[in-house]
């Protein structure tokens, strides 16, 4: 049973095409965006092409997890905490393997 808590990086990732991980709706019910001012911009919400990071398993389930400080993080992620898990179907035909 420990090994469902343990963190397993499996490869790196990087995002090949924009893809939305978040919605309104999201931020309206309790997202990552506290204030509807950041709706305002286009691209609020969406993982940019070129992003990189882990794909990881932790609890039982496959995440992307992000590089922090790189361009366009921001646009997915809580101004204070720029560590997310984005669960593996929202990129899952967004991504290529990193060597």
């Amino acid at each position: 049973m420990a090994s469902v808590f343990k963190e397993e990086k499996l490869y790196r990732i990087q995002v090949s095409k924009p893809c939305r991980v978040i919605g309104i709706l999201d931020n309206v019910f309790g997202g990552f965006y506290p204030f509807l001012d950041d709706i305002k911009e286009e691209n609020w919400g969406m993982i940019p092409a070129g992003c990189e990071g882990w794909l990881i398993k932790k609890w039982g389930r496959t995440s992307f997890l992000p590089d922090e400080n790189q361009n366009g993080i921001q646009q997915f992620t809580h101004t204070n905490q720029p560590f997310v898990l984005i669960p593996f179907h929202k990129i899952k035909d967004s991504y290529k393997k990193m060597s």
